[in-house]
């Protein structure tokens, strides 16, 4: 006997709820978005047959209300619900009480739910599966320190301290010294309550060097259960995953077979109905190798895709289809994979100051996946992302016939670095899948430890000095070309001897801001063109540029537009610099007009000069902001103290007025995007003030105590 399934409620927001949305109405079911307020904008939720607004901004009180999302189900005639992933995807409480709505779960029974929920139980339960397990050790609310050091001691150093409940890398900590591991055990568990509603750790062996390999299984209410191959998520930040794929590069026949078959047989101990994944860590190399069971997450993975494309199977398809009461659409022979699929997740972050979130609207976005590539987008052009969730913007997925065309075709996507207002991780995930350690294959979950410079790559001196020279040719008029882009009479010409004319330019590089001078000075014999790439915080008497060490001496530049080269609606422009011809994009925005000259005889309101202008060139994007010259410090006014790097909801304050704190001591704990921002004392001090309480939510740079110097 099936169950109709004709309307889905999805109980979930960004991209995962666009994906579920695009496989129910290619199966000719309608859905059911639900957004939160700062989410009403987001392009989910006009793709939903209906939406419905759950009002608050934070996640408990919108997708984490029960009684909001069934209210919106009943309204809407709803007849299932689908979850997600994260959320209440886990949630068997939740389950039931969809089920007891009269709806249809598009998930796991509660009870195996319950069963792989807290990873102390589903750990005894894999053991007796025959499944092999990382050595651990449970331990009790009220452990005390010196019982904590003796179970890590049993474990064995380094350990994990990890939360029995939830994923996603919340609620764990590596300890690699004994006298850390109170701090790091109480941090663990304020996270997993914070997360998760659940402070329960457990301590686990650290196992050093590991490959992070999974299984995905399925299975369905006649008890039949197959798998569908393996994914390898090794390459992770904060023990999250960055970059998954399939085939496991690592893992070997061997071993993978027998991942399988313990995949399998622990989802059948428990009665597995529905999508799942089986995760396990792989130790060794060749006929060495062996592996140990981590957890079991009873949902769709992020990662999904990954499988989709080498087995050319829709798992969403599946969970609908096992949901209205189903055989497995295929038998365990009849499955195959093909090729190699390689997914990495864009987030909004900026991994040169330690991955801080990047908030903001969304002012540009060309991200799109053509043929073998696939896109899985929560945001799009004018997208506001806040500071209330997590951060990844898309999942970019690429398959090819070989691991290597894969990760160059991935590349190749991510280089375009097609998303402006906030900033991104596509460098660093460029920099990782063009590695020679990643296309070697030696991807474990030591990867971006053992490799720092894939995190903030630089461009070369060559491609700054190209930008910086098309810059100056465009915005000071130093090409002088007449029929290039500069028709106009360049700035700060004049028919008598003065100075230069210069314009400051502020840019990112890595981890610094760094502000580049240009000069242009219009001679008889042809305009000179000067450019500093850092000229530091010092001002720059335009009189002395030609003596500066600092500034370098351009002559013979040019630069002239070339309709043959753009980028997603930016002309493109061919640079002669020393001789040498390249291709260069430069896109200053909406308001400036470069169809064929910046005329400001022709268009009077473009004589300003632009804010922010993104040049292109040689694979590298720069974003260069203009430095207005009679700009103040904004310092003088924002107050002074220890501040919050980014808007977020404080959950723990650690000092009291008072308090003598040192440098480095932490004062507040802030929750921003899923993510905890400890904020430090710069220096030794007296605390006589606290500007903020638990559960406050604050804006970025908002001073959060005053420390007075002691």
């Amino acid at each position: 006997m099936t169950r109709a399934i004709t309307r889905v409620l999805v109980a979930n927001r960004g991209e995962i709820s666009a994906r579920v949305t695009r496989t129910l109405h290619r199966l000719g079911i309608d859905s059911v978005a639900v957004f939160s307020e700062p989410d009403r904008g987001l392009p989910y939720v006009d793709e939903a047959t209906c939406a419905v607004a759950l009002g608050g901004t934070t996640s408990a009180e919108s997708y984490l209300d029960v009684v909001k999302i069934l209210d919106a189900a009943r309204r809407t005639g709803a007849d299932a619900v689908h979850p997600g992933y994260g959320f209440l995807s886990e949630n068997a409480d939740f389950a039931e009480a969809v089920q007891a709505a009269g709806l249809v779960w598009i998930g796991p029974t509660p009870a195996s739910m319950r069963a792989m929920a807290l990873k102390v139980e589903a750990k005894r339960i894999a053991e007796s599966a025959g499944v092999p397990l990382v050595p651990g050790a449970e331990l009790d609310p009220d452990t005390d320190s010196e019982a904590l050091l003796d179970a890590a001691a049993r474990v064995g150093h380094p350990v994990l301290v990890k939360a029995s409940a939830g994923g996603g890398g919340k609620g764990m900590r590596v300890v690699r010294d004994a006298v850390e591991l109170a701090d790091a055990v109480a941090g663990a568990r304020r996270e997993a309550q914070s997360s998760f509603g659940d402070p329960t750790v457990f301590l686990e062996r650290y196992v050093e060097r590991a490959r992070h390999v999974e299984v995905q299984v399925f299975g369905d209410e006649h008890g039949e259960v197959v798998h569908l191959f393996e994914r390898e998520c090794s390459v992770q930040r904060r023990h999250q995953k960055v970059v998954e794929e399939s085939p496991s590069p690592g893992a070997t026949p061997h071993t993978l077979e027998r991942m399988y078959a313990a995949a399998v047989s622990l989802a059948r101990a428990i009665g597995y109905v529905g999508a799942g994944t089986v995760e396990f860590l792989v130790a060794g190399e060749g006929d060495a190798q062996e592996f140990f069971f981590l957890e079991m997450n009873t949902r769709l993975q992020v990662e999904h895709p990954v499988t989709e494309m080498v087995t050319g199977l829709d798992l969403v398809e599946w969970q609908v289809r096992v949901a209205r009461g189903e055989p497995l659409p295929m038998q365990q022979g009849d499955v195959e994979r093909d090729g190699h699929a390689i997914e990495v997740r864009l987030y909004a972050e900026d991994p040169a100051r330690g991955f801080l979130p990047s908030t903001g609207t969304i002012t540009r976005w060309e991200l799109l996946g053509y043929g073998d590539e696939r896109v899985d987008a929560g945001y799009d052009e004018g997208s506001v992302v806040s500071p209330h969730y997590d951060p990844m913007l898309a999942k970019v997925i690429a398959h090819a016939p070989d691991r290597a065309a894969a990760a160059e075709s991935l590349a190749t996507m991510l280089r375009q670095d097609a998303v402006g207002g906030v900033v991104t991780n596509a460098r660093t995930l460029v920099a990782i899948l063009t590695s020679e350690a990643f296309l070697a294959g030696d991807t474990t979950t030591a990867f971006l430890d053992e490799h720092p410079e894939v995190l903030v790559p630089l461009p070369p001196e060559s491609v700054v000095r190209q930008q910086l020279a098309a810059l100056g040719s465009l915005l000071l008029g130093g090409s002088g070309e007449r029929g290039g882009w500069a028709r106009r009479s360049p700035r700060g010409w004049r028919n008598v001897p003065g100075v230069p004319e210069t314009l400051a330019l502020r840019y990112a590089h890595g981890a610094d801001d760094l502000v580049a001078v240009l000069a242009h000075e219009w001679r008889r014999d042809g305009p000179l063109l000067w450019v500093c790439a850092d000229a530091g915080t010092d001002l720059v008497p335009p009189q002395t540029i030609d003596t500066d060490p600092r500034f370098e001496r351009l002559t013979g530049v040019r630069l002239e537009q070339d309709r043959d080269t753009s980028w997603y609606g930016a002309p493109g422009a061919r640079l002669e610099l020393d001789g040498v011809r390249s291709s260069v994009v430069i896109d200053v925005g909406d308001h400036l007009w470069m169809d064929g000259a910046l005329d400001a005889n022709d268009r009077p309101e473009l004589a300003a000069m632009p804010r922010v202008v993104t040049v292109r060139c040689d694979g590298w994007a720069t974003e260069f902001t203009v430095v207005d010259p009679w700009a103040g410090s904004g310092h003088d006014a924002s107050g002074s103290g220890p501040s919050t790097p980014v808007p977020g909801t404080v959950t723990h304050v650690a000092v009291a007025s008072g308090d003598v704190v040192v440098a480095g001591q932490a004062l507040v704990v802030l929750e921003a995007m899923k993510m905890e921002h400890t904020i430090r004392a710069d220096a030794d001090g007296i605390v006589s003030e606290v500007l903020v309480r638990v559960g406050q939510s604050v804006d970025a740079h908002s001073v959060v105590a005053v420390v007075e110097a002691s």
